[in-house]
């Protein structure tokens, strides 16, 4: 994924796929506490009123003059997104970059939280780079800077088209203002014409769609949360992606830091794993203890890797947790490092004695990636360890298996993945699943058996890779043949889900336990970044692929309203993790707000 929102890894969201109009009729339609919790979330960034009932000026302000020199603006009482008023902006001109930059009223805003940005627009023929710009306020710097443009561009459509951008507010803007950016004509001589209406922005409110569920904070104050892991009953570690790892317990934080690594800027602290361990002497005497397993991108390289970016590496280390402090720090590996796509997620496997690490493909500040055999470069260079689930034992070492002899190949346990940032084993069959980030297209949810092949950097969801473009019917492969199998070793499989437009899945979590009700058990979650969702997904009876039907029933979703029927809860903002406590419950880590939420039932 890009880089964006300070989220390692992750891209913004912008979408225009019919989604349904937030309108009276729309609202009605939903449940009648949903519909009150859109319209408590719902920020206006324009006035209908005053267009009907003044002045076009008495809300919306012209400090370039554009209205009367290179621009006609009106109201128009003829067309409109869900109603017979707009705005209309007209030009002759034809210059390039020639906008007409109407300023709305300033509405206030909180720092650090999520929201989705809604805009209507309409053009003629000749309208082109019409765009809803929204600018937000800096009061360190005092000063105004664009956030945002939704659209980036003007859609092909003559019709009236409905735009989402989600955006996370950073840290110092409180307050934010629309700007009407009518565009300029693609043809001399002729009128370009633009249309605009309803503005506003939906401030993100976690809402779980179960009526008998709710979502709850149970911690918050956390500098960008990535992932979690229990200790015990009300006792956790979070990992902050700025290197620090905090104790929770009973709903407070232990005073100072369990730990404080020097991490890599724009990656930092990935993952985190916990396994008790109890040791017996010759005496009989146990101890008990835990080990706790860290993966990050460190500020540094201690040994003599070549491949990578200079001056950092990826590294797993294993530590003792010993009276709220981490000890006896053990290196279990050393990998290469980039700019970004350097992974995360940590597992412990079934049988407890092994270790599970997703390593993406090293994406370099260029978004280039070097491909090498795990990444199906057929004639590229031996793996470096990027690009697939890598799989040692808790002190480190292979694991018999993988996809050779010789290090690091043997530490393989799948191959031809960009980017993971969730997986999990299905409690009933111990099978490993996985999501996977594409680019702007083709997010996947994958059945990840030993030797398993995703298929990159040669296939990212069903389609072969088209780089920067958006695929085709045409580009369809279910079967490629131009890919690595390592002697017979790796195998391809294609997606059990696929997601046409990205929505950056992360976390991905069954849920082994009856506690939020029956008919969740053992049923897969999977959280997403670009609209702060969580998707519920059954199983077929042979556990091997997803019960899906409908629109769905190839496999792909195409839009966003193809997924309605699969939102368990949405309004999170960005979630990097999701976790089972020990009271059944379900636990969500929100990164850009710093917070925790539990999910449960509601009686």
């Amino acid at each position: 994924m890009g880089k964006s929102n300070g989220v390692p890894g992750v891209d913004k969201y912008f979408g225009n796929e019919g989604n349904p109009r937030v309108t009276n009729q729309y609202l009605a339609a939903v449940s009648k506490v949903e519909a009150n919790k859109m319209n408590e979330s719902i920020i206006r960034l324009d006035n209908e009123s005053s267009l009907r009932n003044s002045s076009f000026f008495s809300f919306w302000n012209d400090p370039h003059n554009s209205c009367n020199t290179n621009f006609k603006c009106v109201a128009n009482f003829s067309t409109g997104w869900d109603d017979n008023t707009s705005i209309q902006i007209s030009t002759m001109k034809s210059d390039n970059n020639n906008w007409s930059s109407i300023f709305g009223n300033e509405v206030s805003v909180k720092p650090n939280e999520r929201y989705e940005l809604i805009t209507h627009l309409k053009h003629n023929n000749w309208s082109t780079q019409s765009h809803v710009k929204l600018e937000g306020f800096n009061e360190t710097s005092k000063h105004w800077f664009q956030i945002e443009k939704c659209p980036p561009a003007t859609n092909e459509s003559l019709e009236w088209n409905e735009y989402k951008c989600v955006i996370t507010m950073e840290p110092n803007v409180t307050k934010v203002k629309a700007v009407l950016n009518a565009g300029w004509s693609s043809q001399e001589g002729q009128e370009a014409v633009a249309w605009f209406d309803s503005l506003y922005m939906i401030k993100f409110k976690p809402f779980v769609i179960d009526p008998n569920l709710k979502a709850e904070v149970v911690y918050q104050g956390l500098v960008g949360p990535v992932s979690m892991q229990f200790l015990g009953p009300d006792d956790f570690l979070v990992i902050e992606n700025n290197g620090t790892v905090q104790r929770i317990t009973n709903g407070k934080q232990v005073s100072q830091p369990l730990l404080l690594l020097d991490v890599a800027e724009n990656q930092g602290l990935l993952g985190i794993a916990i396994q008790k361990k109890v040791d017996r002497n010759q005496t009989g005497i146990t101890n008990d203890h835990a080990y706790v397993f860290l993966y990050y991108t460190a500020n540094e390289k201690e040994s003599d890797i070549t491949q990578g970016k200079e001056g950092v590496s990826n590294r797993l280390y294993r530590y003792e947790l010993v009276d709220d402090k981490l000890v006896n720090p053990k290196k279990l590996l050393e990998l290469p490092a980039e700019y970004d796509h350097n992974g995360g997620p940590l597992l412990i496997g079934p049988d407890k004695h092994s270790v599970y690490l997703s390593v993406g493909d090293l994406e370099n500040q260029s978004y280039k990636v070097i491909a090498h055999k795990a990444l199906n470069n057929k004639t590229g260079m031996q793996p470096d360890g990027s690009g697939g689930i890598l799989r040692v034992t808790l002190d480190g070492e292979p694991v018999r298996g993988g996809l050779g002899n010789r290090y690091p190949v043997n530490l393989y346990y799948a191959y031809g993945i960009r980017e993971c940032f969730g997986m999990d084993f299905d409690p009933v069959t111990g099978t490993l699943w996985n999501t996977e980030n594409g680019g702007n297209w083709g997010d996947e949810i994958n059945l990840v058996n030993e030797g398993f092949n995703g298929g990159w950097n040669k296939v990212q969801g069903i389609w072969r890779n088209v780089g920067p473009n958006f695929p085709t019917a045409s580009d369809i492969t279910y079967n490629p043949s131009d890919l690595e199998n390592f002697d017979g070793k790796g195998k391809y499989r294609s997606p059990e889900f696929t997601w046409n437009h990205t929505v950056a899945p992360t976390a991905l979590k069954f849920l082994s336990t009856d506690k939020l009700g029956k008919q969740y058990e053992n049923d897969m979650l999977v959280a997403n970044v670009n609209n702060g969702r969580i998707y519920h997904f059954n199983l077929n009876d042979n556990r091997n692929a997803l019960l899906l039907n409908g629109l769905l029933i190839d496999k792909v979703a195409n839009s966003e309203r193809e997924l309605d029927n699969l939102i368990f809860a949405k309004g999170f903002g960005v979630i990097t993790d999701l976790k089972l406590g020990y009271d059944g419950y379900l636990y969500v880590v929100v990164y850009n707000e710093g917070k925790i939420f539990r999910i449960s039932p509601l009686f």
